[in-house]
């Protein structure tokens, strides 16, 4: 090869120049040999592939060994060219070689390595998209130049070959064909490391052969070797020999010993094919195991009697028999296996024995679960026997099939004849037997595994006893078969139940005719007591004329027990309204300082006159405003110390209203009274509840107050303490949340 290259022409489509002449001439050298012989090589492999296209990915590789054909036959004529025209025409020609590789090499791909049914005619058409326009670039390069810019002729060797300048069109043309040939390798790569040690000597040498020539390629086109010639065709070569070696050693494409050694060496089941003199002539690999020769050389050739001399009894027993199909029990102790033993015979065409085919399927796992099933059932059923619940079975159709002693005790029958047989509904009271049916039906259709229910069945005598049951369904494979019921008999529960809920809604519709009694009252009441408590007061004011000392008295007892009464009523209709869930709220802003003030005004008059020191104190801290209804707020607090100056005989009631935390505020209520004992204190807010002592008893009250503010405490979302030790006074203390500050 010469030192420096020699350009003999140059083609610049830029500037539109031609070759002149249209004749083409060859030279021939033997040193093209190589290629001719790679070409012969694809080509027969092409016809040798097609006529036994039936076989795995025989058919893409046909057309894929066909193509590469073209390609080398192409490059061939391409070098042997003398002109420049001609080799232009061959070169041209050779790409339809080069765009189609890389689809069928995917193709091919995608149908060795079981992807068959992704190929259709869409996504064919797709991948063909980029080679057919590629051909069409290339077959009109003369007016845009995209694929090649430039074409320069140039001694080689001996050889005359182009060198192109490429155009941006080939380099995605050569990304995309780069990309195909990846997956493709990706996708045996792949095949190869699932596939049996055995069979990767096949697929080693189908990508020894198909990667050489895009190594080759790939060295070409990025110049990586300092070669001018195309080392692809000559790759080629390498890819002929690689697969001939790969079809005629390996078998490639030919299907009848893969399917042998994967499906009869990966059975489980063990298999061994006997000649007419009953020597070995096929054995597997599980077979070799079952029979403790799983570390040696299959026993192919030796004689049936002589690799299983450790059980001659099965050797006599099965030896002129041709057909069966029995379980045979091998070993003693923990080491004994059950197998499931299948002899066929093996005909000729003319119906002469010419071998025998033994099965062997391990089926020690299946005996031993049969044996615990049989213990299990046995355990089962004397559990079933002496339970002291209701078990019973019912068929898809309704009719019982099963009734324990259980049942029989229950339901008052003397044998399980009586039952068995019988539809369900038989046994349930008439009055539920369609409720009954449809619970049982959704069962089935939805296939609720379990569910619970209770129903009345009709004893033998005619009793109504009451069950309580979970129901099961029962499946054998796939298919429902029945329903099983663990049921317990609940009548005296159902009794005892059903007289709760009679006291429980005859004590609710007492409360609620209490509560409509205290608010009908309460409002027949206001009315009257109004009138006389405004009439007494225009007498007190000497309205109807002067009153004499003995009338002035007289007025002034009937004014007081009218507040009592009227004071009374209120509390009674708060109670009412508050335990009918009635009443509400009229929340607004409001000063917490001016509403202490006005609830405490004449609270010191009434403390004087028991001879009692009353303060209040009111921290600075509070918010000036506050969202709650000041009305029932204003009625909390007087109900608060009017209480603990009525309770209280000497000392003094404090009220301490403060900011308990960055949410709350409290009104804080202290006396020196008598206390409340700690077995009273829970029951003390309860309605009409008072502690019975003597300052009580001085006192009138209906016991409502505490109640009426305990509730009102909690509709504001708040709640009420108390602390308090006989002799020693008492503090409550109601905290209320702070909705707004002003």
């Amino acid at each position: 090869m010469p030192a420096a290259k020699v350009p003999w022409f140059i083609i610049d489509w830029t500037s539109k120049s031609s070759h002149p002449g249209s004749s083409m001439s060859y030279h021939f050298q033997l040193n093209m040999m190589p290629l001719a012989l790679g070409a012969l090589i694809a080509g027969a492999l092409a016809l040798y592939t097609w006529q036994n296209r039936r076989a795995v990915a025989a058919a893409p590789f046909s057309i894929m060994m066909l193509i590469l054909y073209e390609w080398q036959i192409s490059y061939i004529f391409e070098l042997a060219g003398t002109d420049l025209s001609t080799k232009l025409f061959w070169d041209k020609a050779m790409f339809f070689g080069v765009v189609a590789t890389p689809v069928a090499w995917l193709v091919f791909a995608l149908e060795y390595t079981g992807r068959k049914t992704w190929i259709n005619a869409r996504r064919f058409v797709m991948l063909s998209i980029i080679p057919v326009f590629t051909l069409v670039i290339i077959l009109t390069n003369d007016l845009h130049q995209l694929f090649w810019t430039r074409m320069t002729l140039s001694a080689e060797g001996e050889f005359l070959v182009l060198v192109p300048r490429y155009g941006p069109w080939y380099w995605i043309h050569t990304v995309y064909s780069y990309t195909l040939i990846i997956i493709g390798f990706f996708l045996i790569i792949r095949t190869l490391l699932r596939w049996p040690t055995q069979y990767r000597g096949q697929m080693v040498w189908v990508l020894f052969a198909t990667v050489t020539p895009f190594i080759a390629n790939i060295l070409f086109v990025f110049r990586i070797v300092p070669v001018l010639i195309d080392l692809t065709p000559i790759a080629f070569t390498v890819t002929g020999i690689g697969l001939a070696f790969a079809v005629f050693h390996y078998r490639l494409l030919d299907i009848a010993p893969i399917a042998r050694d994967i499906v009869v060496d990966g059975m489980k089941d063990g298999m061994i094919v006997l000649d007419a003199n009953r020597r070995i002539v096929d054995i597997n690999r599980a077979a070799q195991q079952m029979i403790g020769l799983s570390g040696e050389q299959a026993p192919i050739g030796k004689t049936l009697p002589h690799v299983l001399a450790k059980w001659p009894d099965l050797i006599e027993r099965y030896r002129d028999v041709l057909e069966a199909e029995d379980e045979i029990r091998v070993g003693e102790g923990e080491t004994q296996r059950w197998y499931e033993l299948g002899l066929s015979a093996l005909l000729d065409g003319n119906k002469s024995l010419i071998g025998r085919v033994i099965t062997v399927h391990d089926i020690t796992d299946r005996k031993q679960a049969e044996s615990q099933l049989q213990e299990s059932e046995a355990r089962f059923r004397q559990i079933v026997e002496n339970a002291s619940d209701i078990i019973y079975r019912v068929d898809t159709s309704g009719c019982l099939t099963y009734a324990n002693p259980a049942a029989m005790r229950v339901l008052g029958y003397e044998s399980e004849k009586d039952v068995i047989g019988r539809h369900y509904l038989d046994l349930v009271a008439p009055e539920v037997r369609h409720k009954v049916k449809r619970i049982y039906e959704h069962q089935f259709l939805s296939k609720t595994p379990t569910t619970y229910h209770e129903l009345p069945a009709i004893a033998a005598d005619g009793r109504e006893i009451w069950l309580g049951q979970n129901v099961q369904l029962i499946y054998e494979g796939d298919q429902i078969t029945g329903f099983q019921s663990l049921a317990r008999d609940i009548t005296a529960i159902k009794q005892a139940y059903d007289a709760l809920r009679l006291a429980h809604d005859q004590a609710l519709e007492a409360n609620l005719a209490k509560t409509r009694l205290l608010s009908k009252v309460s409002h027949e009441l206001r009315t009257p007591l109004g009138g006389i408590l405004g009439y007494a007061e225009l007498l007190q004011r000497n309205s109807f004329g002067p009153l004499n000392e003995k009338q002035k008295r007289a007025t002034s007892e009937i004014v007081e027990s009218a507040d009592y009464l009227a004071t009374m009523v209120s509390e009674l209709l708060d109670e009412a309204q508050l335990r009918s869930s009635t009443a509400t709220l009229l929340e607004n802003v409001f000063s917490p300082f001016k509403l202490i003030k006005q609830a405490t005004s004449g609270m010191d008059i009434l403390a004087q006159k028991k001879g009692l020191e009353f303060s209040s104190y009111t921290d600075p801290d509070l918010p000036q405003g506050i969202f709650g209804d000041e009305r029932r707020i204003r009625q909390i607090v007087i109900n608060l110390i009017g209480n603990a100056i009525k309770f209280t005989k000497e000392g003094s009631v404090h009220l301490n209203v403060m900011r308990h935390n960055e949410n709350h505020w409290g009104i804080q209520v202290t006396d020196t009274g008598i206390g409340i004992p700690k077995e009273a204190q829970a029951s003390i807010f309860e309605p009409f509840q008072q502690v019975r002592s003597e300052v009580t008893r001085d006192n009138r009250g209906i016991g409502l107050g505490l109640s009426i503010t305990k509730q009102l405490v909690e509709l504001m979302n708040g709640r009420i303490l108390l602390e308090s030790e006989p002799g020693q006074g008492s503090t409550f203390t109601v905290l209320l949340p702070i909705k707004a500050i002003g």
